[in-house]
């Protein structure tokens, strides 16, 4: 089945194939969330951080992926460039994002990467041609509308775009384009082979990265790589791994949609793991988000046989 063709909301209740791709999204969801807590409890400096939580993947999927590679296709193979790209992508999301982290709120740094899907929707239209309808736009507006009330951003209050706000937004433009990277990459390779491309080519930049700005690889505290490893093995290698299979079977435009839900899904479980009490802005937020990603996988045609 080919991406673009794919039907949402009843369409996703009737495949059993699209039901078990929207479960691995929303259980991906889950797994990313704990990334920006699992991040600042580890506190090294951005590439750093993310070289291990890079390396860490590539390591623990080195043996499936070296079996898996047996059973590669021609068209599997052709790919291997697009698995490369998607890897230099993310290392340049992370590393901003992580080092975004150290030098503006992560309110703002969670709110302005989850713009990607501006970037997504638009990246869909010109490179994938899908159709994206009034819909999508509202549901996105609101869905933005509602991470930025659960993780606290307000530009009333004198909003500036320092050098963490810029960095997270320019960020942003590069998680958009692992993620529709990620979409053209599945269409000939399986999410194991795939996610173990981007974590190997992601390790090698960040270590790169981290040399050349001559930032410590060592010597840090047991807290900080007891996080590492947390980071490396739940939210790298389950989340997308999870999410890399979905994206085989789920448009790019519609996937980040519900990717969407990390910021509120962060703010919830910073309850108990960081001690923050839900709040009414919290439970608002969050039932903007979802209303808004709502609205983006409703068929758009009265019919029922639309696309977004």
């Amino acid at each position: 089945m080919a991406t673009g063709e794919v039907t949402l909301a009843q369409g996703a209740t009737t495949d059993p194939g699209l039901r078990r791709a929207y479960a691995a999204l929303l259980a991906g969801v889950l797994c990313i969330s704990f990334t920006a807590i699992f991040t600042k409890w580890a506190a090294l400096p951005g590439p750093v951080a993310a070289a291990y939580r890079m390396f860490i993947a590539a390591a623990v999927l080195a043996i499936p992926f070296a079996r898996q590679t047996k059973r590669w296709t021609p068209g599997a193979r052709a790919c291997i460039p697009w698995g490369i790209l998607g890897g230099l992508w993310f290392a340049l999301n992370l590393g901003l994002l992580n080092s975004a982290l150290l030098l503006t709120s992560a309110a703002t740094a969670t709110l302005l990467d989850n713009t990607a899907p501006i970037w997504v929707g638009l990246g869909a239209m010109f490179l994938f041609g899908e159709r994206l309808r009034g819909r999508y736009w509202a549901g996105l507006g609101l869905a933005l509308l509602g991470a930025a009330v659960v993780t606290g951003f307000n530009p009333v209050s004198g909003f500036s775009l320092n050098r963490g706000d810029a960095l997270a937004f320019v960020g942003a433009i590069f998680y958009a384009g692992y993620l529709l990277t990620t979409q053209r990459a599945r269409r000939d390779l399986d999410p194991l082979s795939y996610l173990w491309l981007v974590a190997a080519t992601a390790t090698a930049v960040l270590l790169g990265i981290s040399m050349v700005l001559h930032l410590p690889l060592g010597g840090y505290s047991a807290s900080s790589y007891r996080a590492l490893l947390a980071v490396g093995l739940i939210s790298q290698t389950g989340g997308w791994l999870l999410i890399g299979y979905a994206l085989g079977h789920v448009p790019a435009s519609t996937a980040v949609m519900i990717l969407l839900a990390q910021p509120v899904v962060t703010g919830l479980l910073s309850i108990p793991l960081l001690g923050e009490a839900l709040t009414a802005r919290q439970v608002a937020g969050g039932l903007l988000g979802l209303t808004g990603i709502y609205l983006c996988l409703r068929r758009t045609s009265d019919d029922g046989q639309g696309t977004l």
